[in-house]
Parts: C-alpha cells; structure tokens; sequence
C-alpha cells in the first residue's frame, strides 16, 4: 500500500467554518462535517496510532463528506484552527480496500484543524485526542485534486472513498499570550481573524543587528535548545518586502527543532534558533535576521537571494 509521500493543504478561509446557530455541534463545537447514515456504517478496530482494520459495506456511497467518531479518546477537543498530530488511511469505497496511508511507524501528519484539502484537519475538527474518526465522500472533497494528482492515486474526483482518522496530538492554533509592544524600529505586525499576521516593513536603512521583540508572551513550556517546537510562521524579505515563507499559506504548521542549522542540519538558521530558545508555548516572536545570523552562503533557498536580510513572525503552538 502506498504512503503519502505528499500532503498539499489547500487551506480555505478560517471565516468559512463559521456556521449558523442550528448546525450540529460535536463536544460543544461545530465541525465542518457532521455524521450521516454512510458514516457511521464504518467501523475501524485496531489500536489508536497503528495501522486500522476498517469494515463497511460495499459500495459504500456519499455525495456530500460525512464524518463520524468511530472511538471517542478522552483528551482536549480539537478546536477549529488548532494543529493537530494525525495518522490517516484511504479506502476505496467500492471494494474496501486500502490505497494509501501515512506512515503509522513515523511521527504522522503535522497538519492544521481548517477546512482545506485534503480534509484530514477539518475532519479531525472537534473530536477529542484519543479519537478515530471516519469519513466518507467524493475523492476530490476529501483529498484534492492535487493531492490525488502528488501521490499516484488512481482515483477519479467523484469517485467515493473512506477516511479514517486517528488524532494523536493537539496543540494551538494560534498564539493565544498577553499582548506586547515591540521596541521603535520593527516592522508592525496585524492579524487577520484567523491569527495570521501581516507585516508594514518601515522605511530607511535595513538593520545590520539582530533584533528580537515578544508580541505576545504565553506562559506554557519553555522552549529548550534542541526541542522540537509546532509552530506558525511567516517570513518576509526586508529589501523587497516579499513573503518567501509561510506555515500560514500552506495550511500546516511546521515541526523545527531549536538549534541552529549551523550545529544540526535540522535546524533553523542561527538568528531563528536564539529568537526562539527561551520562549514559552503560547507565545508570538517577531525577529529580524541580517545576514551574518542568516543562511551560511551557499545554503539559502531559492526564494531568499544571498545577502538578505530577514524578518519572521512566530507563533509558538507546542513542543512535540
């Protein structure tokens, strides 16, 4: 069976999972799909975490995604917008056979609880951690075009599949600290309803130091050399003031360990790693990076020509 060797989020607007007063609610939240009769024909039984065992009849048909808690788990709802850690396997509706899965051995799919494909977060949205869920519907509601496309899946868009979902791990969704106000000199920062930031760059000469400032101080965990911390992120260049980077575009937060690259090759470059060794979960970081904190040369991407100088927006979700 294959593993999902790509997961492109398609991200839809946070605004859209808004619902009227009368939509059904699951653990006191509204979800983006709620359970119907095809949904709750599906069983799973194996072990939270490992490979599932699903049984439904064939063919399994659903014109609109259905999604039902198959096993309920007794950790924290999963609010809409919150990362999530998830494991998920594909299921031809037709035969009941499994198409692709992600890697159960592995630490599974770091993805955000929106409305987005593939819907692996918004079918997540307000069960509780502990939980396998099952959804049913067409291959281009559930997954995506893209998706379907990245991973060699011969599946046609209308063609009906089943989900399940085991929700392992939950974490923020945004930053949710006390307000702060950086020092004169930093960019100004505004949030759009779903948290994600926007940056005015000011105008005169670029920094040549590096400059740290907390926007919002949470008072979870503290982040320690070396942890592996979820996070939201957007980076911005000085000069053109471009957006090269975002956690936030894509639709998932990103698993970075805080070290710098310099040190361990999974780390993040040097002005990054001492922006965020110290700060706590809940916390939202702005930092500009010149280049002496930077890429070494040779090593920058694509998107950030040599010599540039940097500026991240951070939200500290969770430490894995």
């Amino acid at each position: 069976m294959r593993r999902f060797v790509s997961v492109v989020l398609a991200a839809g607007l946070l605004g859209s999972l808004t619902a009227c007063a009368s939509a059904p609610t699951l653990n006191g939240c509204t979800p983006t799909f709620v359970a119907g009769e095809s949904s709750k024909l599906v069983t799973a039984t194996g072990e939270l975490g490992s490979e599932p065992d699903a049984q439904f009849p064939t063919p399994l048909v659903a014109p609109k995604v259905q999604a039902s808690v198959v096993e309920a788990g007794d950790g924290d709802v999963v609010d809409p917008g919150d990362a999530t850690v998830l494991q998920v396997t594909i299921y031809d509706a037709s035969s009941g056979e499994a198409v692709i899965s992600s890697d159960y051995s592995g630490s599974g799919l770091l993805l955000s609880a929106i409305d987005g494909q593939p819907a692996f977060g918004a079918v997540a949205q307000c069960a509780t951690v502990g939980s396998r869920v099952a959804a049913v519907g067409p291959a281009n509601e559930l997954l995506g075009a893209d998706a379907i496309e990245a991973n060699g899946l011969a599946l046609t868009p209308d063609q009906a599949v089943v989900m399940v979902v085991d929700v392992e791990r939950a974490f923020l969704g945004r930053a949710d600290g006390r307000d702060e106000l950086a020092q004169a000199g930093f960019p100004s920062v505004v949030l759009a309803p779903n948290g994600q930031p926007g940056l005015t760059i000011p105008g005169g000469e670029t920094p040549t130091e590096l400059m740290i400032a907390r926007l919002k101080g949470g008072d979870g965990e503290t982040v320690k050399e070396g942890d592996t911390v979820v996070l939201n992120y957007t980076g911005v260049l000085w000069d053109t003031k471009e957006v090269f980077d975002s956690t936030w575009d894509r639709g998932a937060p990103a698993g970075l360990v805080a070290e710098s690259l310099t040190d361990n090759e999974r780390g993040v470059v040097p002005g990054f790693a001492k922006a965020l060794i110290g700060q706590k979960v809940g916390s939202q970081v702005i930092v500009v990076i010149p280049p002496e904190f930077g890429y070494p040369a040779g090593s920058a991407p694509a998107t950030v020509p040599e010599g540039s100088t940097m500026v991240f927006v951070f939200d500290v979700l969770g430490i894995a």
